[in-house]
């Protein structure tokens, strides 16, 4: 074998060795808890494929789709499957920087949705939980066929000192008053006051 067909077929095998290693996580969409990382914890925004952060959490339907020629999540759930606890159904896990961040201070959730095409939802709950022991309590918010902004406001307690951040969690969900219904959120954003 020839010096130039040795290099040659090395260059190969190094290519295909780096591809195989590369290729796998080249489609992969985030997963785990929403973070502020890589921010000033001003603002947090969860779009586009970072949606996929979003956990079922019990009989639900969840799912990436386009919608308006954008990313955005659908929410299916049906009647009279999912507990009350925001935890025990559809949600994101906020990471333990945001508990920190987040504690003590008013935070603003802006939640960019509308009603599903099929089974859409005239209204979405949203919830805000502090472990699983405090929460914010359902609070309703009336959707339409276009995409709209709903503000909701909470203030997490403060944490107690001496203890370690844990994770908080953001419960959303179609209201449904019968068979099953759809809601699809564009965008969440997360502004703690200063």
């Amino acid at each position: 074998m020839t010096d130039r067909i040795f290099f040659l077929c090395a260059f190969l095998a190094a290519a295909v060795m780096v591809a195989i290693a590369v290729l796998p996580g080249f489609n992969t969409r985030p997963t785990g808890p929403v973070s502020g990382g890589n921010t000033d914890y001003r603002r947090i925004e969860v779009s586009g494929a970072q949606l996929n952060r979003f956990v079922a959490g019990g009989d639900a339907d969840i799912s990436l789709v386009r919608a308006d020629g954008e990313a955005a999540l659908r929410i299916e759930v049906a009647a009279a499957t999912l507990a009350d606890d925001p935890i025990r159904g559809p949600h994101f896990i906020l990471d333990r920087d945001l508990e920190t961040v987040f504690a003590g201070r008013e935070v603003r959730i802006t939640i960019r949705a509308r009603a599903a095409d099929q089974y859409g939802a005239e209204q979405m709950r949203v919830n805000y939980s502090v472990g699983s022991a405090i929460e914010s309590g359902w609070e309703k918010f009336t959707i339409t066929r276009e995409f709209a902004d709903s503000v909701f406001t909470w203030t997490p307690p403060e944490r107690t000192p001496g203890t370690d951040a844990g994770y908080d969690y953001l419960g959303i969900r179609p209201v449904v008053p019968e068979k099953q219904r759809a809601i699809l959120v564009q965008s969440v954003v997360f502004e703690p006051a200063l």
